[in-house]
């Protein structure tokens, strides 16, 4: 039988909460063979003894060229992001979630060989309202406009471990995101509107991108995934 084409996965924002999960799914693959984009090394050798780091700076081209280069890149997955709290300014959170994504883009488009490029988005990009979803509605169409093949998935609330503590979303989390999955769960399972602003973990964000654009065969489309689609695969 023909061994499958063992494949190249690069990831960016590999230190944040979905990119961490990344890391911890993809070291159970061993068949796959996975770098991390990283500003320092040493931080992510405690989840896979497995993967590569290589440091990277988004602000010079020439860490960009190294993709398809020295970095091979047969999926990108992009899971950059931050706060304007922790960016400190409405420009310095665009360079973040746009910028360097769209760069990303642009050197992948511009490879022979197309990289898959699974994007992280957010719930309500389709219709966004207010800075922060505009900017995700901005990065979403700069993907479709790339030429790539492409997943996109749109969490709402994500649930997880993170580094940083941010109290909003510790205090959603508590009061809100267990009980109301819980509800979903028992009463609403096949409800579209239930699902689609429901909370969900990282670990399954990370499930959904690595099955789609890893898993699967070479996968030369297009797809969104949200609420349902994004919690319960099957039934979106």
């Amino acid at each position: 039988m023909e061994q499958p084409i063992a494949k190249h996965v690069v990831i960016a924002g590999a230190t944040g909460l979905i990119g961490k999960e990344l890391t911890r799914q993809l070291h159970e693959r061993p068949g796959v063979s996975f770098t991390a984009l990283v500003r320092k090394t040493g931080i992510l050798t405690n989840l896979s003894d497995r993967v590569r780091e290589v440091i990277f700076d988004f602000e010079d081209p020439a860490s960009y060229a190294k993709l398809g280069s020295e970095i091979r890149c047969d999926v990108l997955l992009c899971a950059l992001g931050t706060t304007l709290k922790k960016a400190g300014s409405h420009e310095a959170f665009r360079k973040v979630d746009l910028d360097y994504p769209r760069a990303l883009m642009n050197r992948a488009a511009a490879l022979d060989s197309k990289p898959i490029f699974g994007l992280v988005s957010s719930i309500g990009a389709a219709q966004p309202k207010g800075f922060y979803l505009q900017t995700k509605a901005e990065v979403e169409k700069a993907l479709l406009d790339s030429g790539l093949p492409y997943l996109i998935v749109r969490p709402s609330l994500l649930l997880g471990d993170r580094e940083e503590f941010r109290l909003g979303e510790r205090l959603s989390a508590v009061l809100l995101a267990k009980p109301y999955l819980a509800l979903a769960r028992t009463f609403l399972p096949n409800s579209p509107q239930i699902w689609k602003y429901a909370p969900i973990e990282a670990s399954k964000v990370a499930e959904a991108l690595l099955r789609i654009c890893v898993d699967e065969p070479p996968y030369q489309q297009g797809r969104v995934l949200s609420g349902i689609a994004l919690h319960h695969p099957i039934l979106g």
